[in-house]
């Protein structure tokens, strides 16, 4: 009987530390707006309310770490152009306000635990 307690134990502890979702994933990848690496933005996948984990676009390139295994949905977003002072307005590539939203961008992907490679394509 101590036995079995001591293995529920365990078993509990270790489902404490990992939690229920299976892991966690990192996802590296490539964001291309009509064929073209995007220059610079933001990338967020998010896990159904339970959390959201973000990166910078950098030349098309992303790293999002430590996020939770399952269904994501996706969101990307661009910088807003805001001229300071009387200098000109900064040139940024701007993407179908759809994107933004992860619930209407139309984006999606099934994380698995460790590291992976995700490439996002817009239109």
């Amino acid at each position: 009987m101590k036995r079995i307690i001591s293995t529920l134990l365990c078993l509990g502890a270790a489902l404490a530390l990992t939690g229920c979702g299976g892991g966690k994933g990192e996802v590296s990848g490539t964001v291309k707006y009509l064929g073209k690496p995007l220059p610079e933005g933001t990338i967020t996948f998010y896990d159904g309310g339970r959390g959201a984990w973000s990166s910078p676009i950098k030349e098309g390139a992303y790293t999002v770490t430590g996020v939770s295994a399952g269904a994501t949905k996706i969101a990307v977003q661009t910088p807003i152009p805001i001229a300071f002072g009387s200098g000109p307005v900064p040139k940024t590539t701007s993407i179908p306000a759809k994107y933004n939203d992860p619930e209407k961008s139309g984006l999606t992907y099934q994380v698995q635990a460790g590291s992976q490679t995700h490439d996002v394509n817009l239109d």
